[in-house]
Order: structure tokens, then C-alpha cells, then sequence
């Protein structure tokens, strides 16, 4: 599908294509709106939002979805974005398993399918990853004419304008984007992002982040990710890798990190770390019942297993958790520090053990930071679950895919 416009050939017609975008934009992020208030929300008068409108309408694009509550008069004519016009491919990827989602324009998810394909730096996951998508998409069939793009969440050290994981280059032939190598094979549009800055999206345009313009996310997933907020804006940094707070050291005598530093919080935080807490545990004879819960079988141990354990009251599981919350609240201590941010937001595999994992973050934020940061802070298990990376994903592809579609 060929996204490129014709080139605008006056200052007006940029003018409409960019109220054009505007309007889906808004339609996406706030829903249906009347004429009067598109005029007034882009600075246009009536007749031309009108000539916008039905030109989408045509397109496609938007339709009617009733009326509005009325002043006095005739009640105003609604108009929404069409959740049918496109669907999109989601691909979430991380080191444990892979989703592939079918999300409409409305955000609804249509379809889900969850893969054992674990992610591994080598080209054979790209290849086992083609086959499976290729495999979901045909049996329901969803051809390349119903889909407008691809978004991809992974982990790693993302450039999304150059389209490269610079943590998992193995993936592809040397020299080629990742992007790139999608790109051609689905023939479609594909944006790479990273997925706590997924998530982190997710959360300011759909979770607890709405209307908040200084907000931290913490992903504690099989790595730690902070995503950062600063003015409403998603905080990148110079190429794209701001918030690795999974990689600052915090014990120099500690374990070695598989970014290959020593003793990163990653290594004592991560749900690989937790995992390996509980594992060395239980060998050194700790009494806990997570070993019943595996059927012995520490090989099949998992984070949900532990916070099983949890909220069946397992002393031994609830200490891990308060010891990885401790020190993670002791990392995110220092961001507070730098970010003064006014809200936190907990999410991620562990994020399912509720404030048996944000209460010890809480106590420690509330130890290790001065006092006139905390004031204003609140800290909260993310209500969107992992739902935020999808919905942060498709919100930054549908954000690109605008902006090409009317350039």
C-alpha cells in the first residue's frame, strides 16, 4: 500500500491536510465531535470544516454517530472516526513469548494470538516470527488490503527514526534496519518502538497518566524500564534510549549483568532476578510452598507462581517481593530526584502482585527522597496492565501513519 500524498501544490492545500490530520487525531484520542466544535477546536470556519468533513466522509474516514446534547435548537450532527476503515497489526514482542494483536481504529482488539516464539538474537526468531504471523493472518483471513500498518514493541535500545534495535542487531542481515527487513516482507508501513516507552504512551493517553504532564512508568518486567514524561511529551533522549534505570549500577560487587556490566538493578530486580531469588532460596531450604506449587519441578518456577505464593500469604515469597519493591523504590528514588515527577505509575509482570510489590516501593521512595518531593506524588498499580503497551503501541502507529498519510 502506498502511503506517499501527492505533493501539496499551495500553502492551502498544506493548510487542509494538516487540519485533515488534526482532526483524526483528535477523533482517535477524543472521540465524536460536532462541526462547531472542529471549527473552534482548529480555527476554521463552518463551511470549510464542513468541506473537511465530507471529503473524509468520503474517503472513508469518518462517519456520523448521532447527535449531540443540545443547548437549544436542533441537536448537533456527531461525527466519529470509521473504527473500520483499517485494521492494525500489533506485535509484541519480549524475551518470554510474542502476541500478535488485531486492534480497529477504535482501539477495540479483534483478534489475539499469543506465540512461543522467545525473543533471541539471532535471524532464526525474525524467520519463526514470519511464519507465525503469516500463519495467524491467513487463518483469519486478514489480508495486506485490510491493514494499514505494523507496530512492533520489543525490549532493547531502540532508534525509532532509524528503525534499529541496537541490542538485537543478530536479528537481521549486517546493515539493515530492522524496520527495513519488516518492511519488505509484509509490505507495509512498520514502527519499531520500545516497550516501556510503549507502555508509557499507553499510560498518558489511556491509564492513569491522562491529563498528568510530569509522570515516571516503571515497567518491572524480565528487565527494569523507565519511561519518562516531561510537559505531556514522551522524554527519548538524543537517540532514543532514555529511562534504562535497569542498567545503573547499584552494587559494584554484584552479579554480572547480560549487557555486561556488574552489578546493574536489573540483576537483583527483574523478574529473571526474582525468579533466581526464589530458586536459590528454596535450595538453602527456606521454607515456602511454592515448590508444592510447581510439583517440585523448580525448572517450571515462574513469576506467577511467586505471586501465587504472595497472596496466599508465603512469608518466603512476600520477602522477595518487599526486597525487589525496596530496591527498586531506592532506584526510583533518585529519579524522583531528577524528574520531579507528579504521579508514578507500576507496571509489568510483577505489577500483579499489587501493594505487595508498590508498598515497599512506596516506603522506599519515601525514605530516600526529600520530603518536598513526595508532596506532590502519588503511586499507583497501572489499571491498563499490559494493555498499555498494546494500546501505547497502536496509539504511536496510528500517530505515524497519520502523519504520512496527509504529508
Amino acid at each position: 500500500m502506498d502511503l506517499v500524498a501527492e505533493e501539496p501544490s499551495s500553502v492551502i492545500d498544506i493548510r487542509k491536510n494538516r487540519i485533515r490530520s488534526s482532526l483524526l487525531l483528535h477523533l482517535y484520542q477524543s472521540g465524536d465531535t460536532s462541526i462547531n466544535k472542529m471549527a473552534k477546536l482548529f480555527h476554521a470556519s463552518i463551511p470549510s470544516a464542513t468541506g473537511i468533513v465530507n471529503d473524509l466522509m468520503r474517503e472513508g474516514w469518518i462517519t456520523e454517530t448521532g447527535t449531540g446534547p443540545a443547548r437549544a435548537g436542533r441537536p448537533p450532527v456527531l461525527y466519529g472516526l470509521n473504527a473500520k476503515k483499517y485494521l492494525n497489526l500489533i506485535m509484541d514482542i519480549n524475551r518470554h513469548d510474542t502476541q500478535l494483536c488485531i486492534f480497529d481504529l477504535h482501539n477495540q482488539l479483534i483478534l489475539k494470538r499469543k506465540v512461543d516464539i522467545r525473543l533471541d538474537d539471532s535471524s532464526n526468531f525474525l524467520e519463526e516470527l514470519f511464519a507465525s504471523t503469516d500463519d495467524f493472518l491467513k487463518s483469519n483471513n486478514i489480508t495486506r488490503s485490510k491493514l494499514w500498518g505494523i507496530g512492533v514493541s520489543m525490549p532493547g535500545l531502540i532508534n525509532s527514526s532509524q528503525g534499529i534495535n541496537l541490542t538485537y542487531l543478530n536479528l537481521t542481515p549486517p546493515g539493515v534496519p530492522l524496520v527495513t527487513y519488516l518492511k519488505e516482507h509484509f509490505d507495509l508501513p512498520v514502527c519499531l518502538f520500545n516497550d516501556t516507552k510503549a507502555t508509557t504512551i499507553g499510560e498518558h493517553r489511556f491509564g492513569y497518566a491522562v491529563d498528568k504532564s510530569q509522570v515516571l512508568t516503571i515497567n518491572i518486567d524480565w528487565g527494569v524500564g523507565l519511561g519518562i514524561i516531561i510537559n505531556g511529551e514522551v522524554f527519548n533522549g538524543a537517540s532514543g534510549f532514555a529511562g534504562e534505570l535497569g542498567h545503573i549500577q547499584v552494587k559494584p560487587d554484584g552479579m554480572l549483568c547480560h549487557c555486561g556490566k556488574v552489578g546493574c538493578l536489573d540483576t537483583i530486580t527483574s523478574a529473571i532476578a526474582l525468579i533466581r531469588q526464589a530458586k536459590d532460596g528454596i535450595n538453602s531450604g527456606r521454607a515456602t510452598i511454592l515448590k508444592q506449587i510447581v510439583n517440585g519441578n523448580l525448572d517450571l518456577l515462574d513469576t506467577s507462581h511467586i505471586i501465587e505464593a504472595v497472596h496466599a500469604g508465603d512469608e518466603f515469597s512476600i520477602d522477595l517481593l518487599s526486597t525487589v519493591g525496596t530496591e527498586l523504590g531506592k532506584g526510583l528514588a533518585t529519579a524522583v530526584h531528577l524528574f520531579n515527577p507528579e504521579v508514578i505509575i507500576v507496571g509489568g509482570l510483577l505489577a500483579e502482585a499489587g501493594p505487595f510489590i508498590s508498598n515497599p516501593i512506596e516506603q522506599a521512595i519515601n525514605k530516600y527522597c526529600l520530603s518536598d518531593f513526595k508532596n506532590p506524588l502519588s503511586i499507583h498499580i497501572s489499571k491498563l496492565g499490559a494493555k498499555a503497551r498494546l494500546l501505547g503501541t497502536q496509539a504511536y502507529l496510528f500517530d505515524n501513519l497519520i502523519a504520512k498519510e496527509f504529508s
